[in-house]
């Protein structure tokens, strides 16, 4: 089975969360202009790192990060279009695992819970692994064997280590991969064995 052609296991079928299921980046945009009178043009966006290629100091890219992590309920994160129909399908049929390389698991989960507004506490599984390279272990550890990923040096990780990388479409891994893109959440749901 390879995400190309076979349809995938909800079972066998992981996210990660910034950039995947919510619209962090644009946050960051939103925050860099009314707060600092930064302007940045989403698609200029084209590296994950993204404070080495924009005019934006790395003091000010951490300060606003941080408010990010800290309270992505308050900052006003809002969830990709798509992500929320296609997972409340998802969530039918078997909890979500969520693997973010964010290093605090509670604030995530609390902005999960109220964005995606899933019923009961064990649809949602969210695992903080602190950094891209941790995530390996943990989906290896849940039977992971594709997980939906914006970063794409961390495809290349999983790829390694026979997970499946499904690259989410953004400005920032537009470079050359073999690697299965989707654009969009409807495109997500097509590959999934419903």
């Amino acid at each position: 089975m390879n995400a190309n052609s076979a349809k995938i296991s909800p079972r066998e079928l992981a996210f990660d969360i910034d950039g995947v299921v919510a619209d962090t980046f644009r946050i960051f945009i939103e925050t860099a202009k009314e707060k600092y009178g930064i302007e940045i043009e989403y698609e200029d966006i084209t590296e994950y790192e993204f404070w080495e290629v924009l005019d934006i100091d790395f003091e000010t890219t951490q300060d606003i990060i941080q408010m990010i992590l800290d309270n992505p309920l308050k900052m006003g994160i809002r969830p990709i279009t798509g992500a929320v129909e296609v997972l409340t399908r998802l969530s039918q049929i078997e909890p979500l695992l969520f693997v973010t390389a964010r290093p605090d698991r509670e604030a995530i989960l609390k902005w999960a819970r109220k964005e995606l507004g899933l019923p009961g506490t064990n649809t949602i599984h969210i695992e903080a692994s602190g950094t891209h390279r941790e995530k390996l272990p943990i989906l290896l550890e849940h039977g992971i064997k594709y997980f939906v990923e914006d970063r794409l040096e961390t495809c290349f990780l999983l790829d390694e280590a026979s997970v499946t990388p499904i690259v989410f479409d953004q400005p920032w891994n537009r470079k050359p991969h073999p690697f299965k893109t989707v654009r969009n959440w409807q495109e997500i749901a097509a590959m999934i064995d419903w």
